[in-house]
């Protein structure tokens, strides 16, 4: 059985240079981590994960902490999410552990005890909300973490994010909608406590501000979360007079979109080409492709989320460094040293 020994030897390097390059140390060249790479794969060498753990004082876990309980609405979102990140940490040999208070009483409690107990080396945030008290505690625990969404203060605090710009994914929506000649448009969104959603919202008004148009408040509902809620919703659109009525219905996730479509089949109203009423959503979860009509939505880059998101936080677990190098791509708006803005994309399909 092949030892870090054999691979020093035949690499030409030193054991501690094998170490660290196979623990993903920033301070090894390129090229001698794919040299190690490729000669512990010759050898069928797989280091000892205990072992390791013992020498590097790590658990090679990784923490994702959403608040689960508190947003309903979009839960079909982050399980697709955990998924693809729990594939992404994989690749970097690393586990995910879902981080989960039963209340926001605990979540100090909850925090403090994985920080102290050593069981993750880091954390990635989620659900974040304007003002989090999430960041400061982590702060204050000297914990790595990354965010996956900003508070409304981000410019003015050093902390790192990858966020999804939903204001843009919105403003998509709206000029495809203006576009194909939909004046009256309603707004039907979750609940107004997180920063996605009130961007999401964000976009919409800005929009009708660009088109001069003022917000009606018949037109715009907020903190949904049932299906039933949905369709009291929408049955309140159908009420209001012939010349009031929305001609489009943005939602701000697919899962309220769903529930627009089976409400407005109910009431025969047809949705998409020849119809009477246009729907959109945004996430582009896996159903949306299949409802009928197919959901014009707005997709997240959720695979490139998740591993810009390891990009930040990975590097800060080895050496603890202050700003991790990045490279921003396309689609891609670095908007600090260690924040990263996403382009969502928007997808056209039969609903509207």
């Amino acid at each position: 059985m092949a030892t870090i020994f054999d691979i020093a030897n035949k690499v030409g390097v030193s054991i501690s240079t094998v170490s660290r390059a196979l623990n993903g140390y920033s301070d090894v060249g390129e090229q001698t981590r794919q040299r190690v790479m490729e000669t512990a794969r010759e050898l069928n060498y797989y280091p000892s994960a205990v072992a390791r753990s013992l020498q590097v004082k790590r658990s090679n876990t990784i923490a994702f902490a959403p608040l689960v309980r508190q947003h309903v609405e979009s839960e079909p979102f982050f399980k697709e999410f955990v998924g693809l990140l729990a594939l992404s940490a994989f690749k970097h040999n690393l586990s995910l552990l879902a981080l989960v208070a039963e209340s926001p009483a605990e979540t100090e409690e909850v925090y403090r005890e994985v920080a102290g107990s050593g069981r993750v080396d880091g954390i990635i945030l989620a659900d974040i909300r304007p003002e989090d008290d999430r960041i400061s505690l982590l702060h204050e625990l000297g914990v790595s973490f990354v965010a996956f969404g900003r508070t409304s203060d981000y410019a003015s605090l050093a902390y790192p994010f990858v966020d999804v710009d939903s204001a843009a994914g919105i403003r998509a929506v709206m000029h495809h909608l203006r576009g194909q000649g939909h004046e009256r448009i309603a707004y039907l969104g979750s609940p107004l406590n997180t920063t996605y959603a009130i961007d999401r919202y964000r976009g919409f008004c800005q929009s009708l501000a660009e088109y001069g148009v003022e917000v009606n408040d018949h037109l715009a509902v907020h903190a949904l979360q049932e299906p039933q809620e949905v369709a009291a919703a929408v049955d309140r659109l159908l009420r209001l007079p012939g010349r009031e009525q929305p001609t489009a219905i943005v939602t701000d996730g697919d899962r309220l979109a769903a529930a627009v479509l089976t409400t407005l089949e109910e009431h025969g109203i047809a949705v998409g080409p020849g119809g009477q009423v246009a729907v959109t959503g945004f996430d582009d979860l896996a159903f949306a492709a299949y409802l009928r009509p197919p959901l014009t939505t707005v997709r997240q880059p959720i695979a490139t989320a998740c591993e810009t998101l390891l990009s930040l936080l990975i590097p800060k677990i080895n050496s603890k460094q202050a700003h991790p190098e990045f490279a921003a791509g396309e689609g891609i708006v670095q908007v600090g040293p260690e924040q990263v803005l996403l382009e969502p994309e928007l997808v056209i399909r039969g609903s509207a």
